[in-house]
């Protein structure tokens, strides 16, 4: 069985790279070639960065869904040949990026962004007439393959292959003109639960174009990110990024935009992160801004596999987990449907007992822990209650943290010790 998923991996991966590489062989004569001085690109998915990708995938049948503001000071100016500024040619640009991306296993996802460019201080330069313009950018379709779980090995590793659409306006600089694609290569490590490392390499396949003293033609990805878990919920990112021209890498600063950026990520909830951070060019490369800031939120939910309780091992097994207010003992709403199925599995069968046990990660104090589990036990027992299950069935207890089914130095550990379980007699 393992050995035919690999073989399913590899043959999705080639796939995906033949479209991707036919993509970039099918640019219209009619299209307009162009640079793309859009470069902030924010991760699809629920990566622990802001545009550097993680090697973690969304579960199966998880869903994604985000928005980013993107605000950029003259990220193209008209340069002399030594990359002297003259003057801007984008001298403003905020953009909205609707993020979605879905979860078809635990190691496949795929992911879109369409930038919406809601204000575009263009300035030709031929003429140096300025004006103002609303337009889309280029749409960024990408898949996702985990090829190694960090939470197994010492390292996580995924392939990205990916695609862009000529949905904006190369004649304004927010396309490249045609379609562009490649693949990306996503390298990372989390020490402690405390501080993760990630390093992306990738290609990405375009029509050359020459503009004045600028060419820009394939291009070398590259990107570094950093990750501090300053408290539970709040986290400090930094970021570095080069994509430089292949046939003049490394060589100037006109081909080889570089920017830094550094921002915070607060978790509101388990599944919503508000970001917040900005930038600056350290080149004068196509796309590096004077400046930049953005502010981002995204939502995550984690997918299930959906199937209905059963009873099995003297348990009503479950594949979703109660969720409930965080630190409280109120159950959310998302959780009610999974109950309604509980109580109607004790309610239609001969079950003489059912134990309602509450379980907590290793966060805040043994005593703490132990109360918040008695609580949200009997809090399900109550609900169950008022499904119409008999009270004489059910009894609730909590086990605070003192029975971990994963281990709780890590996010994922923690969240599966959270847990609500069913035993019947």
């Amino acid at each position: 069985m393992q050995n035919l998923i690999k073989k399913i991996k590899i043959l999705s991966l080639v796939a995906v790279l033949v479209i991707a590489w036919g993509a970039t062989q099918s640019v219209q004569a009619d299209i307009t070639p162009g640079f793309d001085a859009i470069l902030f690109d924010p991760a699809v998915d629920n990566s622990d960065y802001f545009t550097v990708r993680s090697s973690q995938n969304l579960p199966k049948r998880g869903v994604h869904v985000g928005l980013y503001l993107d605000y950029a000071r003259k990220p193209l100016e008209l340069a002399a040949p030594l990359g002297t500024p003259i003057r801007s040619i984008n001298e403003n640009m905020l953009i909205a990026n609707v993020l979605f991306s879905y979860g078809f296993t635990n190691w496949f996802s795929v992911g879109l962004n369409i930038p919406i460019v809601g204000w575009n201080d263009f300035i030709d330069p031929t003429t140096g007439v300025g004006k103002s313009q609303t337009n889309m950018g280029d749409i960024y379709l990408e898949a996702k393959f985990r090829l190694l779980n960090d939470e197994k090995y010492p390292v996580g590793l995924a392939v990205i292959p990916f695609v862009t659409f000529p949905s904006g306006e190369a004649a304004v600089f927010t396309s490249a003109g045609g379609f562009t694609g490649g693949a990306k290569l996503a390298l990372d490590a989390n020490i402690h639960d405390r501080v993760k490392l990630a390093l992306n390499v990738g290609y990405r396949m375009k029509q050359d174009v020459t503009i004045r003293n600028a060419r820009i033609d394939d291009q070398l990805l590259l990107s570094l990110g950093i990750n501090i878990k300053v408290v539970d919920r709040l986290f400090v990112i930094g970021e570095a990024m080069t994509e430089g021209a292949i046939h003049d890498i490394f060589s100037d600063e006109v081909h080889n935009p570089i920017e830094v950026r550094g921002g915070v990520r607060w978790m509101a909830t388990d599944r919503l992160a508000i970001n917040a951070g900005g930038g600056a060019g350290l080149t004068l490369g196509v796309g590096a801004p004077d400046f930049r800031a953005f502010l981002g939120a995204t939502y995550t939910w984690d997918g299930c596999d959906c199937a209905a309780p059963v009873i099995e091992s003297r348990k009503i097994a479950i594949n979703q987990k109660i969720h409930f207010d965080f630190d409280k003992a109120i159950i959310k709403p998302d959780s009610f449907a999974i109950l309604n199925e509980v109580a109607g599995i004790i309610k239609g069968s001969k079950i003489n007992k059912v134990t309602i046990e509450g379980h907590t990660d290793a966060i805040a104090s043994d005593a703490y822990n132990q109360k918040l589990s008695e609580r949200r036990a009997n809090a399900v027992k109550q609900y169950l209650i008022k499904e119409g299950v008999d009270a004489g069935k059910l009894v609730s207890v909590g086990y605070g943290e003192s029975k971990p089914i994963a281990d709780n130095n890590t996010e994922r550990g923690r969240a599966a010790n959270r847990r609500t379980e069913f035993m019947v007699e």
